[in-house]
């Protein structure tokens, strides 16, 4: 099997594992929020409606706050593992076409773990603010229906029942999407910054070496801009152009979910970054061919085929 071979069969495995990544994360997100749910069920239907008070109606609030912030702190911890684990995926996925065509990948040395600080930081905000919005509106939303003379089960209903076909449901749905659109889009994010940095690491040992833009259909809604920018090859130092919806300006990210691009592009992204070399970078040279059949090596290039 060609160096080539080996390099493009990689990348393909790679892209296979990207897919199957979405739906692990959506699976933990919408467990973590279904025990949150069932909680507050439960505190709901403690209250006797007839003999409602407002010392009951606070004391439900603060157990509300209470199941959420248990929900932000996991989710929290979750996403915050998932990231260094993604930190490390996104080296690795630079590094594992480059091993399997036979070039150099030293040991990690210029890439700097301060960008997944900062990263995990900023997913720490994003999370501290989802959930004082999300007990804020079920309080608001729960006291209206109370106050209103709602029934217990109608309350209950209304803030979401057992989730059913992978959608949360009630007031759990806004709440959950956002909570999955935080996850994916942030351990996503660590993913690529890591390959960039990786790619840049490596540039002294393989000059060569270029950058790939693939897109995974991973999304439901695929963006036509992303579609358009799949295949595209640049440099290491040097950004991609995609295009911001249909007939939009093309936008300059220097990977998938650049922090420096736009909502729009950046967003709910499924896109890989891959590292990308030229055939003929990838075939060992007259003097490394002759160095190998001098220790006893035989070794054929085939040619490359597309597809």
């Amino acid at each position: 099997m060609s160096a080539q071979t080996k390099f493009a069969a990689k990348v393909a495995d790679l892209i296979k594992q990207a897919r199957e990544f979405g739906p692990q994360v959506r699976e933990r997100v919408m467990t973590l929020l279904e025990e949150a749910r069932k909680r507050i069920v439960g505190d709901i239907s403690n209250i006797d409606p007839q003999s409602f008070q407002g010392a009951q109606m606070r004391m439900l609030a603060k157990q509300i706050d209470q199941a959420i912030a248990k929900f932000g702190t996991e989710f929290s911890d979750y996403v915050t593992g998932a990231q260094d684990e993604s930190f490390q995926l996104g080296i690795g996925q630079i590094d594992q076409p480059l091993d399997a065509a036979g070039l150099p990948t030293p040991a990690v040395g210029g890439v700097s773990e301060s960008a997944l600080s900062i990263a995990q930081g900023y997913t720490a905000d994003l999370v501290s603010g989802l959930s004082k919005d999300a007990a804020a509106k079920l309080n608001a939303a729960i006291q209206r229906a109370f106050l209103g003379g709602q029934s217990v089960p109608d309350i209950i209903a209304q803030v979401g029942r057992a989730i059913s076909g992978n959608k949360f449901t009630g007031l759990f749905g806004p709440i959950g999407d956002r909570a999955e659109t935080i996850a994916l889009n942030e351990i996503l994010r660590v993913h690529s910054i890591a390959g960039q940095a990786r790619l840049e690491d490596l540039q002294a040992k393989i000059p060569t070496v270029k950058k790939q833009w693939l897109h995974i259909p991973a999304s439901r809604k695929p963006r036509f801009g992303h579609i358009e920018a799949s295949g595209q090859v640049k440099n290491v130092d040097e950004p991609f152009l995609v295009r911001q919806g249909l007939i939009g300006s093309e936008e300059e990210l220097m990977y998938p979910r650049d922090p420096n691009g736009s909502p729009e592009n950046t967003i709910n992204c499924h896109c890989l970054l891959v590292p990308y070399m030229d055939e003929s970078d990838l075939k060992p040279t007259p003097a490394q061919l002759q160095m190998m059949k001098d220790s006893g090596i035989e070794i054929s290039i085939a040619p490359h085929s597309a597809g």
